[in-house]
């Protein structure tokens, strides 16, 4: 273990580095690296300075990972063994994604602040994330029945709450309680009565109690507020409280339609394993501007003098367009930007740029991702909204350090093209055959032709959904956004859709997973492959949705109402042989946490929906707690509008492609976490200020005086916390219904079942045409496989033709072929393919390119592995669970 250590700086971020020979990380690494920072830092600096701290790591081929937030230390000696807990603790969290990565060092990133600076803390703390705080869930205990600090009688019995007396012909009462001051004064009718404890006269709490069983008054329920409470032989069997919650609200339409958008695109070339532009093109409808790289210093100058041609008070509140900005553009402008400008939001979620806010002067431009709101390729788009499309162009060409950008002369060779046919090629030589081909020409026509092709599709898109629905597209950064939009100006009706955040939507998204993905037989010949048309969008139209009050309970529900709708706490038993198990749960392993569907018994959550259907599979529960609702149809409209659409337009027609792309994305909307992070770009002298505020959960340095913080700031004055209308149940049931939808096809006993994925399957024989057709819900035949093997999630191939296979293999970008895959079915045997994988760097404002090793090989993922005495692989079968624990999980 070698130590790289920097000379002690004050108020400037800086690395402590323990570099590793790329080693498989443990518990002892960390607290050998951490005492060493501690011993040569900390014990180096006064007592009145407190150091910024965040746990990194960088791997065998270069890349840093963040594990923990930035957490404040002051310099106190027995922090340290705090501290290693608390990154101990991060690094059990990461495990999922880093337990196999080889470590070549970790990185203490570091900042050295005036005690001063830091004054928001009473204590000598850490400041403790959401994501900490919420691992430790404590049981409540069963209440004993005390009410804002009375305590109340368990019976409906008033003659035993005290000396009693009746009036009114037995219609009321008034009951003296012993060693008190206060009074009962109770209404009597024939199954309920209504009570006001007393005291002189003031009343101090009121309730009513029902009767459920007339022959036993200890059976009852008491209503206090918004609170019920079920009793039985005098004890608490259920407790609920409804839960007051805000419903979403209708949108109004736009009265007009903006035209003020830009379209931007950048070309890039990879030089040594760096990709960097050396084009960009600029369209605000009228005119194009076009800056090429041999014109300036270097591609930065090139990127800076591009956006100072939109620093123009004309472009105040313009919307700038570039497809794929998040992923590829972004990383090339932002640190440029963030030098222009002393004033930069973004909003990111889930490591996509959602909106850059760009300020200059008093003016504004917003950034956008069109992908994010048009998600298919710039060349499918321009197929389907009827505009000019892409041409050809030599990528690799421009890839090569001898060639001048300058370049004149003849046509570059065939080899530089990709994904074109000789056909293709020697139409576009035509174009040739009597003058030089000149690079710098041939990419700013290219160039401009796709940020041309883009504001043309935009601007199609735009007209369309106005036309349709009076909203401008403008206002709404992705296609969720406006899908949601659609549904609350033109669908939204009377339903109350509860609108849920904190500790309700903590408890409810634990049910809240995806489509069940598990490989069953891994081999098979004459396989039929089909999928649902629609699956989301046909539950969203034909089953209910959770609307109307929240109610929490605590206890058995199903003891006091039959078959309750909504989400609940349960422990779950299964019965010992069922093969496609219905449930899916979350589990911790050695390498990470993984959802499978297994047997035996753990503790999860369930909308109510699975959890009675798997009773008709074998299955039971013990229900703990949850939340019920009321049931709606509220998207039965919505769905059926844009699927007319659909089925009356063509395929790759504007409306087609808007009713498709709306459909599927309305459902996630309603599922958004709320806790989301925020991020702010800053001076690095300024940074201190919401370290004051906020739990920083990472910091990158742009290396040009300035650094992107990601915080969080969840606190409930928080305005976008409050408006970000996230309705989780409505997501769970949506998903936990699909799932169900699909497990007809698993059950079906004159199938053998190979492969399903969330919306289709894989099977040895035709099903019934009945099942069958292009209505919402019907599968259809995708692919007949002569030959077909299933090796993992997302990792399949199969034969279609003899020329023609089907290979998926998640995460490679060049697949291998189907009988490579074959091959792996044999134990112990893997498969190695190079890739090219891309490393963003913000910082530097550039993208590298490095050929890794991808090894390929079967894994037990979701069920157990079956090999035959030969060591083939056969067949599978669920893992087992005791107490929430896998017990057969292959070593």
């Amino acid at each position: 273990m070698k130590t790289n250590n920097k000379q002690i700086l004050y108020n400037k971020w800086l690395n402590y580095s323990v570099e590793f020979n790329n080693i498989i990380l443990n518990s002892s690494d960390i607290t050998n690296s951490l005492t060493q920072f501690w011993n040569d830092v900390m014990l180096q600096i006064d007592k009145n300075k407190v150091i910024l701290i965040q746990f990194k790591i960088k791997n065998s081929v270069g890349e840093y990972n963040s594990i923990s937030y930035v957490q404040r230390v002051e310099n106190d000696e027995y922090k340290l063994n705090e501290l290693i807990k608390y990154f101990h603790e991060f690094w059990s969290l990461k495990l999922e994604d880093y337990y196999m990565i080889k470590v070549s060092s970790i990185i203490y990133k570091y900042k050295i602040l005036n005690i001063d600076n830091l004054k928001d803390s009473k204590d000598s703390k850490f400041k403790i994330s959401k994501l900490n705080s919420h691992k430790n869930i404590i049981q409540e205990k069963q209440p004993s029945f005390k009410f804002s600090g009375f305590n109340l009688p368990a019976t409906m019995d008033i003659t035993k709450w005290g000396a009693c007396h009746f009036y009114n012909n037995y219609k009321n009462a008034i009951v003296y309680k012993t060693k008190s001051k206060s009074e009962y004064v109770i209404s009597l009718f024939d199954n309920y009565q209504i009570v006001e404890l007393k005291i002189e006269n003031h009343t101090i709490i009121s309730f009513k109690d029902s009767m459920i069983d007339a022959n036993n008054l200890t059976i009852f329920k008491r209503e206090i507020k918004d609170q019920e409470y079920f009793f039985e032989n005098g004890s608490i069997i259920l407790k609920t409280i409804k839960r007051k919650t805000p419903y979403l609200t209708k949108v109004k339409r736009s009265a007009g339609r903006s035209i003020n958008f830009i379209t931007m695109d950048l070309e890039t070339r990879n030089i040594n394993g760096v990709m960097n532009p050396y084009c960009v093109s600029i369209y605000d409808g009228k005119e194009i501007i076009t800056f090429y790289l041999t014109d300036f210093k270097d591609y930065t100058e090139m990127l800076e003098s591009a956006i100072l041609t939109l620093m123009k008070r004309k472009y105040n509140g313009y919307r700038v367009y570039l497809h794929n900005f998040s992923n590829f553009d972004g990383i090339f402008l932002i640190r440029v930007l963030s030098k222009l400008s002393d004033n930069i939001k973004p909003i990111i979620r889930d490591n996509k740029i959602i909106d850059l806010k760009f300020n200059f002067a008093c003016y504004t431009l917003f950034f956008r991702d069109s992908y994010l709101l048009l998600p298919s390729s710039l060349e499918k788009l321009a197929k389907s909204f009827n505009v000019d499309n892409k041409s050809i162009f030599p990528y690799l060409f421009v890839n090569d350090s001898n060639i001048s950008l300058d370049y004149e002369g003849p046509i570059p060779s065939f080899k530089y093209f990709i994904n074109i046919s000789k056909e293709r090629y020697n139409e576009y030589c035509m174009n040739f055959s009597d003058k030089n081909w000149d690079l710098r020409e041939e990419t700013i026509k290219y160039c401009n032709q796709d940020v041309i092709s883009l504001y043309q599709i935009i601007s199609k898109f735009s007209k369309e959904i106005f036309e349709l629905f009076r909203l401008d597209i403008l206002k709404y950064p992705t296609l969720s956004s406006l899908s949601f939009a659609i549904f609350r100006s033109k669908f939204l009706k009377d339903s109350k859709i509860p609108l849920i955040t904190g500790k309700i939507f903590n408890d409810i998204k634990k049910a809240y997973t995806g489509g069940i993905v598990d490989v069953f037989k891994p081999y098979g010949e004459n396989i039929y492959h089909y999928d649902i048309n629609s699956l989301y969008p046909y539950i969203m139209k034909n089953f209910p949705m959770p609307i109307g009050t929240v109610k929490y309970f605590d206890g058995d529900i199903t003891a006091v109402e039959d078959k309750p709708f909504g989400i609940f706490d349960v422990e779950v038993n299964t019965p010992k042989n069922l093969n496609f198990p219905l449930l899916q749960t979350r589990i911790k392993t050695e390498s990470g946490f993984r959802t499978i569907s297994p047997l035996g018994n753990w503790k999860n959550t369930y909308l109510s929906s699975e959890i009675y259907k798997a009773m008709e599979y074998g299955y039971s529960f013990k229900i703990l707690r949850g939340y019920t609702f009321d049931q709606g149809f509220i998207f039965t409209e919505f769905v059926d509008f844009l699927y007319e659409i659909k089925v009356k337009n063509e395929k790759d027609t504007p409306n087609y492609t808007i009713a498709k792309l709306l459909l599927n994305s309305l459902y996630g909307r309603f599922g958004m976490n709320p806790e989301v992070e925020n991020h702010v770009i800053i001076e690095n002298n300024k940074s201190y200020e919401y370290f004051n505020k906020f739990v920083i959960t990472d910091v990158l340095d742009l290396q040009n005086g300035k650094e992107i913080l990601t915080y969080l700031d969840n606190k409930p004055d928080n305005d976008e916390y409050l408006t970000m209308n996230i309705s989780i149940p409505i997501a769970v049931t949506v998903t936990s219904l699909a799932r169900l939808y699909m497990y007809q096809f698993k059950t079906m006993n004159n199938l053998t079942l190979f492969y399903t994925d969330t919306d289709s399957i894989d099977i040895d024989k035709p099903l019934n045409p009945n099942l069958v057709g292009k209505e919402l819900g019907k599968m259809k035949l995708e692919f007949l496989f002569k030959k077909a093997v299933f090796l993992a999630p997302k990792v399949y191939a199969g034969i279609i033709s003899d020329d023609q296979e089907k290979v998926v293999v998640k995460g490679l970008k060049t697949s291998p072929s189907f009988k490579d895959l074959l091959s792996l079915l044999k134990k112990n045997t893997k498969l190695t393919i190079p890739q090219d994988k891309w490393y963003k760097n913000i910082s530097k404002g550039n993208i590298q390119i490095k050929e890794e090793v991808y090894n390929l090989r079967v894994t037990a993922n979701k069920r157990e592995l079956v090999y035959d005495e030969k060591n083939n692989f056969i067949d599978t079968k669920p893992f087992i669970l005791q107490d929430g624990k896998i017990m057969n999980m292959n070593k």
